[in-house]
């Protein structure tokens, strides 16, 4: 019988390994585009390392920018699909989440620091990893 199941990424492909978000700037942040031409499923991690600063107004945002004709892609003001991550003052909170290659062919990730606290940041890790399904034989 075939192996119909997933073959994922012997490894995470890394996005940012630490790039810093601030009140004082920079406070938001775009990847470079992530293909999934010829993958059957992705996945993407998510790591924020908050500093010892209280959650005054909003946290680290995490949108999706979806490739929208080959070139282009959705820009942070066409509210693109999102979410706020948990915020815990000088601690760290982890997400994972898919993509399906089904509803995107290439995404970006924009990440925007909301906390408008003084001196206040956040030190986010991000990866990812896909899958393709094997041909039957």
């Amino acid at each position: 019988m075939a192996d119909t199941g997933y073959n994922w990424d012997a490894a995470w492909t890394t996005i940012d390994e630490a790039i810093v978000l601030t009140t004082g700037g920079p406070a938001t942040n775009i990847s470079a585009a992530i293909s999934l031409d010829g993958k059957a499923a992705c996945e993407v991690s998510i790591d924020a390392d908050y500093s010892d600063h209280a959650k005054l107004t909003a946290g680290l945002s995490v949108y999706l920018l979806r490739d929208i004709n080959g070139t282009d892609y959705e820009s942070p003001g066409d509210l693109p699909w999102g979410f706020e991550m948990p915020f815990t003052q000088l601690a760290s909170n982890r997400r994972s989440f898919t993509v399906d290659p089904a509803l995107m062919g290439s995404f970006k990730i924009y990440l925007a620091w909301g906390n408008t606290t003084e001196s206040s940041n956040v030190t986010v890790a991000t990866s990812y990893r896909c899958a393709t399904v094997p041909a039957a034989s």
